[in-house]
């Protein structure tokens, strides 16, 4: 009898130490960790240009306490205010708890995320802190920061387009690019000839990798022996580039002008736009129209399947599928010039003749 209760003492007392064990795995794994807090030095900017290298704005923040000695890697991420981060873009800084942007650095930031130069916007930021692909990272609170930012053309990673319609010279040539840095690559070309067709270039030379036809329609190849690319007739297009996939595509464009200030209206099954002609000279889509107070927007080929607005509020850059009409606030006679020149800053003037 005294042998059984000292084998169930120790069984209960083995029962308890696992459970002690258990418990405290448990805690461990339970440690969700504290955040960063993060600070700005301000959160009222104006940027000009004029200052571009100087400091604009200084980032702090705590360390993230994940309650045991972690190598911690951290990230700005920003957005525009009051989208809760779904497009957020980062800014990698390894394990520092500290980054200045400068004038020009924090410019970029701003129109990476479009917005509009010379008026005020609110970027949210916070602190994202990430120890292994294997735990959830964590967030700081977010900072709100208003910027009137100033515009400065971005040099977004971009493909060359050389071919005998412009003479095969690459660093003359039309580009498309990355406006992601993700490989994908978009850009306007007008060919006046198919001749020959064309290739892409990573370089403004033949030096870096390019890319040419790949065994089947709309694919690429990175030989360089690969043949060219063809289009099959003279014209606008909208080039897409996938060079992960080594994919590309090719879509020839015609561009008009509807809306209710147009002298037609909008555009119905019984309503045709206003179609502009494309300006070999200065490289635009122009027509002249008398307006009324009202909107207008710029479609492609007759279809709204790929069409130009500008988000409000608006700044003179257009927006694809944007939801918002190009306003027009005085009656006049007016030249409409859209510009699909550079990635990035497609764009458009409305000047009363």
């Amino acid at each position: 009898m005294k042998n059984w209760i000292n084998k169930s003492f120790l069984f209960l007392m083995a029962s308890l130490v696992l459970m002690s064990c258990e418990k405290d795995e448990d805690m461990t794994i339970l440690r969700v960790g504290d955040a960063p807090v993060v600070s700005a030095s301000v959160t009222d900017l104006a940027l000009t240009q004029e200052e571009e290298g100087s400091a604009a704005i200084t980032f702090k923040w705590s360390p993230a306490d994940y309650g045991y000695q972690a190598a911690v890697n951290y990230s700005i991420q920003y957005d525009v205010a009051g989208n809760e981060f779904a497009g957020a873009k980062e800014v990698a800084v390894a394990n520092l708890t500290e980054k200045t942007f400068t004038v020009n650095e924090f410019n970029a930031l701003a129109a990476k995320l479009k917005l509009p130069v010379g008026m005020a916007s609110d970027m949210e930021l916070r602190v994202k802190a990430d120890i292994s692909s294997e735990v959830t990272p964590l967030y700081s609170q977010p900072i709100t920061v208003s910027v009137v930012p100033y515009l400065d053309i971005i040099e977004y990673t971009s493909l060359y387009v050389p071919g005998l319609y412009q003479g095969w010279t690459p660093g003359s040539a039309p580009k498309v690019s990355s406006l992601q840095d993700n490989g994908v690559f978009e850009g306007y070309v007008y060919m006046n000839t198919i001749a020959e067709g064309f290739k892409f270039t990573s370089q403004p030379n033949w030096d870096g990798p390019n890319y040419g036809a790949g065994a089947t329609a709309g694919t690429l190849s990175d030989d360089g022996g690969a043949s060219n690319l063809t289009v099959s007739e003279p014209g606008f297009y909208l080039l897409k580039v996938d060079v992960n996939k080594l994919t590309w595509s090719a879509t020839k464009t015609n561009w008009a002008v509807t809306g209710n200030a147009t002298p037609k209206g909008w555009v119905s099954d019984s309503v045709t736009d206003h179609d502009m002609t494309y300006d070999e000279e200065r490289g635009v889509w122009a027509i002249t129209l008398p307006l009324t107070v009202g909107a207008i927007k710029f479609r492609a080929n007759d279809a709204w399947g790929l069409n130009y607005g500008d988000n409000k509020p608006a700044d003179g850059f257009v927006d694809q599928g944007s939801e918002d009409n190009i306003v027009v606030e005085e009656v006049g006679t007016y030249e409409i010039v859209l510009d699909l020149s550079i990635p990035g800053y497609y764009s458009y003037t409305l000047t009363k003749q």
